[in-house]
């Protein structure tokens, strides 16, 4: 694996002055002089080109995608939860579905940010087209400014995608803002919304390059936006809270009226994700080892030989001044006592997987001790057991697979926003809808990712066979997403898509409080401190506080498993939900004052 080439995106707001400053300083450019920044002068060169579209792409930075949209946005499911008690911070209300229109900058934070990218993709959208080197620059100037083209069409069809998910109808512009216009306006339907931004994805496929074909950066090449395509796709197919704009009324989950549309976009998501499978120049394919796919990510590389890693946002910074400012492995991964940071780095977690996501997996599955971290790292820097399965963390990302440590909650380590087996499974998933059953080629591209979790026992996957049916190839296409894709944000909005969110809530909530008092699980695990931080602990379990002979002569210690488990802490997860209501945000008051024309969730 090659350390990355990184030109990585820990990138400045470069459509504004003082960061596009920032950005001639970071990348040595040719620029107009200080007081002459405007929209016009800073479309005259590729470099000034090239660092708008950067600017863009920094709109997915900061804490947005390594903090709030991808733990406190993304939780609670069956899969994890957010940590404390419900109303304990802002991010706790968000994440248990007891967010208000007033839980301030925390919630809003998103909501303008997204808002932002999607007028500096306008930007770019608008002027790159009539830049003179657009039309009479060399052949390499003009693919680069095509490039730039098709990053801004795919950026802004992503970040209307997450407003979609989180609000659902939207306002929406496909222009920049300009002095005088009115800015006061309403949400549109999401489905004219859907439409434009797929429409955007199709163009876009044919203006960016593959991946082998231009150096390894968190930008968008062709696999990556195919595979956007067939996301944004898949959810404009499936349900969301739907309501009568006008009036406010007839709440609920639905679909697009319109039966044909939704078996075009079923259709598009499959021939999108077929084209990635069959690309002539294997391009993406799955890493064979699924812990390599994190080790690579935590190590700041670049995954150049396989690809699975399709579209990282990019929290690096290539200057070396600093780790750049993504909190990913510090609050979602496995924690690391203050004492040990130096040598281990920053590591914690702001999230819980639940203890009944850790049992729904198969004792042959490897991704469970990946994604389940029972352990944590002490001021020894031993490996050593969480106290109680209710505090297990997620295992992805782990700090002292870093290159570069570092003490501080910025860890400079990507997130992940796109995997080559999401492809094959978004794949199997349409593939099963439109032909009212599974294919040959649904169960393949199904099978490779579980071949790749029962690596050393492939034979158990090659002999499995699956429901004939629809909704039964359907389901287990469900649970495969929940073991691949477990701690990486996806669960709750594939739920949503599927009108599956309150059902599963309520079953996971009653199988906690379940498993809570289930006497076959032992209260207590005795386990031996582990100095080899990448070798499991030997273990024990039993239901005696006191630590049973041989293991306590031999220098075993006591941590509780299910003991302690207390009913209010099994009712944490999703404590708010309310069906019909909760499957979309509030818009933030700010919003609302910002914009009186804006609508709000009407049961808001």
């Amino acid at each position: 694996m090659k350390t990355r080439v990184i030109k990585i995106i820990y990138l400045l707001v470069c459509i504004f002055t003082t960061s596009f400053i920032s950005c001639e300083k970071m990348f040595n450019l040719d620029t107009p002089s200080k007081s002459d920044y405007s929209s016009d002068n800073l479309f005259q060169t590729i470099s000034q080109a090239r660092m708008t579209t950067y600017g863009t792409y920094y709109t997915l930075t900061n804490d947005i995608y390594s903090r709030t949209i991808n733990t406190h946005y993304s939780c609670d499911t069956d899969e994890w939860m957010s940590q404390g008690a419900l109303n304990s911070t802002a991010r706790r209300a968000l994440a248990r579905y007891n967010a208000t229109p007033y839980l301030g900058t925390e919630f809003a934070k998103v909501f303008d940010r997204l808002y932002a990218g999607v007028e500096r993709a306008n930007i770019n959208l608008d002027r790159i087209p009539k830049m003179d080197l657009f039309t009479n620059g060399t052949e390499a100037e003009k693919n680069e400014l095509k490039r730039f083209l098709g990053e801004a069409l795919t950026l802004r069809a992503y970040f209307m995608h997450d407003l979609i998910k989180f609000w659902g109808d939207m306002p929406f512009k496909t222009t920049p803002s300009i002095s005088g216009e009115n800015f006061f306006v309403d949400r549109i339907d999401r489905d004219i919304i859907y439409d434009q931004i797929i429409k955007d994805l199709q163009e876009a496929v044919d203006l960016v390059p593959w991946r082998k074909e231009v150096e390894p950066q968190a930008r968008f090449t062709k696999g990556a936006v195919k595979g956007m395509l067939a996301r944004i796709a898949l959810h404009a197919a499936g349900y969301s809270l739907r309501w009568d704009l006008a009036t406010g009324g007839n709440v609920g989950m639905r679909t697009n009226p319109d039966g044909e549309k939704v078996r075009e976009y079923y259709q598009i998501a499959r021939d999108a994700a077929w084209d990635i499978i069959n690309d002539p120049g294997n391009n993406h394919r799955l890493n064979p080892e699924f812990i390599d796919v994190w080790k690579t990510l935590c190590a700041q590389e670049f995954d150049t030989e396989y690809g699975e890693s399709m579209f990282e946002i990019g929290f690096w910074n290539p200057t070396g001044e600093q780790l750049g400012n993504g909190y990913i492995g510090n609050k979602i991964g496995v924690p690391v006592a203050d004492e040990v940071e130096t040598a281990f780095g920053s590591g914690g977690s702001e999230t819980r997987m639940l203890a009944t996501y850790l049992y729904s997996f198969d004792s042959l599955d490897v991704r469970r001790d990946v994604t389940v971290a029972e352990f944590e790292i002490d001021e020894n820097g031993n490996r050593t057991l969480r106290n109680r399965f209710s505090e297990y963390c997620p295992g992805k990302w782990r700090t002292w697979w870093a290159t570069y440590k570092t003490t501080s909650s910025y860890t400079g380590i990507n997130h992940i926003l796109l995997r080559y087996s999401d492809v094959l499974l978004m794949f199997a998933e349409a593939e099963n809808w439109l032909n009212n059953g599974p294919t040959p080629d649904a169960v393949t591209a199904l099978k490779q990712v579980r071949r790749r979790a029962f690596r050393g026992n492939e034979a158990v996957i090659d002999a499995e066979v699956y429901p004939a049916d629809k909704d039964g190839f359907h389901a287990v296409i469900m649970n495969e997403r929940l073991w691949e894709f477990g701690g990486e944000g996806r669960r709750k909005w594939d739920l949503i898509r599927w009108n599956k969110l309150a059902d599963v809530i309520t079953a996971t909530r009653a199988a906690l409080q379940a498993i809570r008092i289930d006497e076959t699980i032992p209260l207590y695990v005795y386990y031996l401190p582990q100095p080899d931080v990448e070798a499991p602990n030997l273990k024990v379990y039993g239901n005696s506080s006191t630590i049973p002979e041989p293991y306590l002569s031999q220098g075993y210690v006591r941590a509780d498993f299910r003991n302690g488990y207390s009913s209010s802490t099994a009712g944490y997860p999703a404590a708010g939900f309310e069906a019909n209501k909760d499957e979309l945000f509030p818009i933030p008051i700010s919003s609302i004052q910002a914009n009186p024309a804006l609508s709000q969730h009407p049961l808001y």
